[in-house]
């Protein structure tokens, strides 16, 4: 047998690893034009799903902190919390971000620096606030514990930490969302940065308060 030819056959490691990359980049590419495709075809319903997978897989991660810090051996994943915090992020973030980016691009349609500047402080002052007190209702009605009074006590306690933290976090992604993402993809992107921000939000909105 010519023991050359067959080494010649054999892929080099530069060859196997394009291979492996272009196995693992083409159901990622199919994914991805699938997105962009419902996005041109439906985009307030693609991005309202987006926004409600993620803030429900932040929930669940948010939940599986509280457990690990819980002394509670029986305390276990509620699921009525996640589902509650997907239909949150399907029925009233998705939408609401969508009409608030397109209200934005439609007064300051530049990326200039200070249009920029404009969008990202009006969503700390007025979006982000707005949607903060509308999470921390859904938690306390789906908890069982809502009241208005207690509601608006829970908004005074925590939504100006809540806010203070947002504008470290909010204010850079925002800018570059401002600045750099085409409109129609921002939703996503704010979802992607939004999975951190909400299992903090989660954190905080479901902290029972100390007696």
């Amino acid at each position: 047998m010519n023991t050359r030819s067959s080494e010649e056959e054999k892929p080099s490691p530069p060859t196997v690893g394009i291979l492996a990359s272009a196995v693992v980049l083409a159901p990622l590419s199919s994914l991805a034009s699938l997105y962009a495709h419902q996005l041109r075809k439906r985009p307030i319903q693609t991005k309202s799903v987006t926004a409600g997978i993620i803030f429900g897989l932040s929930d669940y991660f948010a939940q599986t902190i509280e457990i690990g810090k819980s002394d509670d051996e029986s305390k276990a994943i509620v699921q009525s919390r996640i589902l509650t915090t997907f239909l949150v992020g399907l029925m009233i973030f998705g939408p609401a971000a969508n009409s608030w980016y397109y209200t934005m691009f439609k007064f300051w349609p530049s990326t200039a620096l200070l249009p920029t500047l404009i969008k990202a402080f009006l969503g700390q002052l007025l979006f982000g606030p707005a949607f903060t007190a509308i999470f921390f209702a859904a938690g306390m009605i789906q908890s069982g514990t809502f009241s208005f009074t207690g509601w608006i006590s829970k908004i005074n306690k925590d939504l100006p930490k809540v806010a203070a933290s947002g504008a470290g976090f909010w204010m850079p992604v925002s800018f570059v969302s401002y600045k750099f993402i085409p409109m129609q993809w921002i939703p996503l992107f704010t979802n992607v940065c939004s999975f951190v921000w909400t299992i903090y939000l989660s954190l905080v909105s479901n902290r029972k308060p100390k007696q």
